[in-house]
């Protein structure tokens, strides 16, 4: 239902429940409160509960008056519990090894950045993309920036980098434009890591620097059998970034429409990278 082991769901709740305790501190301590501790309107759910209909949220992609009907309370109180949970799941969750680095280390140095992706598991890193349709954007100059002709519909464009067996996101880009390609946004990726990270890709990523993809057959022409033979092996290596792909559309939230706010869409699709890197951890 929520996409998360018991043990997943426990964990994920003793780090936000210490979160919401330091925040009450800070607030309870802060100079220019006027309420006396103890003071304004109590929750009306338990920190538990508010988060299990955070992660139904995005697991399931309910509407708000579904998921009130289901829970047994308004919709205007589901949108709250959500708008609450995000950030927290948002900051304990980092969406991937890079991400979760710097938190670790804010003034963390190129050359440091180096040696600790010198130590990821050794093999070539797997990369690929996957698009989510959203709503038609209302200003004409956006809709056409966001417009993807292959999907034919409105997109945005997430890209992931994983480890060779798939078992964790190295690196995420959410959010950019359907109709960029796939190869140009890499760049860009490979422009922020390493030179001697190397990469599998598939056909979209021809021509990129360290990057390892499948022959095309030629015009009018077939492949030899050792290209094909090829093609197999590395179709075999790279179909761990589709299970990964596919672990992140389990999360509905992820898969069809996005519906809440568009300002709002890299902090949701950054808690579902949170996510699943959780569930693969105690997978």
């Amino acid at each position: 239902m929520i996409g998360l082991s018991a043990s997943a769901l426990w964990e994920l709740w003793q780090r936000i429940a210490e979160q919401e305790k330091k925040k009450q501190e800070q607030q309870a301590n802060r100079a220019d409160r006027q309420r006396q501790v103890g003071g304004g309107r109590k929750k009306e759910a338990q920190l538990l509960c508010r988060l299990i209909v955070a992660l139904l949220y995005i697991r399931q992609h309910w509407t708000m008056q579904g998921l009130a009907e289901c829970v047994g309370c308004a919709e205007s109180t589901i949108w709250n519990y959500i708008h609450e949970m995000l950030p927290y799941i948002r900051a304990e969750l980092p969406a991937s090894l890079l991400e979760q680095w710097k938190q670790e280390c804010s003034g963390i140095e190129q050359a440091e950045l180096e040696r600790w992706l010198a130590e990821l598991p050794e093999g070539e890193q797997l990369v690929d993309t996957w698009e989510q349709p959203i709503p038609r954007p209302k200003d004409n100059q956006k809709q056409e920036q966001y417009y993807s002709g292959k999907q034919k519909q409105h997109t945005r464009k997430n890209q992931g980098i994983v480890l060779p067996n798939g078992t964790d996101l190295v690196d995420v880009i959410i959010g950019e434009p359907g109709p960029r390609s796939d190869s140009k946004l890499f760049e860009q990726t490979q422009g922020e890591l390493p030179e001697s990270l190397s990469f599998i890709g598939d056909a979209a990523y021809i021509g990129r620097n360290n990057t390892t993809t499948p022959y095309k057959k030629p015009p009018k022409g077939q492949l030899t059998q050792g290209q094909k033979d090829f093609n197999r092996q590395l179709s075999q290596k790279r179909v761990y970034v589709e299970h990964v792909i596919r672990v992140f559309k389990i999360f509905r939230l992820a898969k069809e429409q996005f519906r809440l706010r568009a300002e709002m869409y890299e902090q949701a699709i950054g808690c579902v990278c949170g996510l699943v890197r959780l569930r693969v951890q105690y997978a």
